[in-house]
């Protein structure tokens, strides 16, 4: 049964009860202060459901409880309903319609409570937003952590592709040239000269094949050499000048060979290393007469090799930066280049646990220092 016309005007009668004003010895001071307080409280719960509502428009999809959500909104707007009403009966005692509003109020209350305890072990599970804040910025530490490794990736791919390019052409041209003097030798019928021209390139090959295996491994290229014994220098260095022979020749550079004690390292790698050295030289080299020196130099902390040339030197302002990946000296011109060949010379030191150094000595040219542990 609903309620009847009748019924619904009995809650707005009004002939049983006086005025609230009419009920005691109010001042005008006191009077306003209640209407005016329960007004105020009346206003300011019926903007917070509406505000509630717009954040359930924009934030629907995200809200985790949205029924305990229009519970709290209900609540909030019946009790500043009873404040209206309690303001209105100043004037129009409608005290029957007070009571129902109370009695709904008090049931939506009690909804709201029920409601809370039961949702209270689901909502406690949820992460606070200071803990997912902290998550979301892991994360993104995490993300960027990522993407650094991801360009650092990328850009020791090119520079391995740049190394593999590199640093195999000169065994590869070097076995060709002697191949061709093999050759030239076996049509004219020197078959000593063209065996010596077929054993220099087949060590050219050699060296390639072990680069190959060495590049391939490349955690031994950019990380910590594994495969250690105990070289000579003098030998290396021997090994480096064959597989430069065309280049040598074509340039009449000369080689200046001192004294070169053993160490402790990896062949294929520091063979690399001189040849690395011993080409950038002729490659930069000047108008005058090239001669390249290798030396050891007595210094404590270890092993130091000092590999000079008579070249035009470093520009002053870039000695500490030749060694750096695709950084060429401002002097070299148009001469072809990749700026990797001391970059390689670089990674294979670190490798050995040393370091590498440049600089322009007064006499001119450059020196290079190799600075092996002890």
């Amino acid at each position: 049964m609903g309620l009847s016309a009748a019924d619904l005007s009995l809650l707005f009668d009004t002939s049983d009860f006086p005025a609230r004003w009419t009920c005691g010895n109010w001042s005008s001071v006191h009077g306003w202060f209640h209407i005016l307080s329960d007004i105020a409280i009346a206003g300011a719960y019926s903007m917070i459901p509406l505000a509630l509502a717009l954040y359930w428009w924009f934030k629907r999809a995200e809200l985790a409880f949205p029924r305990l959500f229009w519970l709290f909104a209900a609540f909030i707007f019946s009790c500043g309903a009873t404040h209206l009403v309690d303001a209105i009966i100043f004037y129009a005692p409608v005290y029957r319609f007070s009571a129902v509003m109370k009695f709904t109020t008090a049931v939506v209350s009690w909804a709201t409570v029920l409601a809370l305890f039961r949702v209270a072990p689901k909502a406690l599970e949820l992460p606070g937003l200071r803990r997912v804040n902290v998550q979301l910025q892991d994360q993104l530490a995490k993300t960027r952590q990522a993407e650094e490794a991801l360009a650092r990736s990328n850009v020791e791919l090119e520079a391995f592709t740049g190394i593999v390019t590199h640093d195999l052409r000169n065994p590869l041209n070097n076995a060709l040239f002697m191949a061709e003097m093999a050759q030239e030798a076996a049509a004219r019928g020197d078959s000593d000269r063209g065996a010596s021209h077929l054993r220099a390139a087949l060590d050219s090959l050699k060296q390639m094949e072990a680069l190959i295996a060495e590049l391939h491994a490349s955690s031994k290229v950019f990380g910590k050499v594994e495969e250690m014994e105990n070289l000579s220098l003098g030998s290396l260095v021997e090994v480096a000048t064959r597989n430069l022979t065309p280049l040598i020749e074509s340039s009449e550079a000369k080689l200046k060979v001192g004294p070169l004690p053993e160490i402790r390292g990896n062949r294929t790698m520091l063979v690399q290393l001189f040849i690395n050295l011993f080409e950038n030289s002729i490659k930069y080299r000047g108008k005058e007469p090239l001669v390249i020196g290798i030396e050891a130099v007595g210094k404590a902390g270890g092993t130091v090799i000092r590999v000079t040339d008579t070249g035009p030197g470093i520009p002053h302002e870039q000695i500490d930066q030749v060694f750096e990946s695709g950084i060429r000296g401002n002097n070299s011109n148009s001469i072809p280049g990749s700026g990797l060949g001391l970059a390689f010379c670089r990674r294979i030191m670190e490798a050995h646990g040393g370091t590498i150094s440049a600089s322009n000595p007064p006499e001119g040219g450059v020196a290079i220092e190799l600075r092996f542990g002890g």
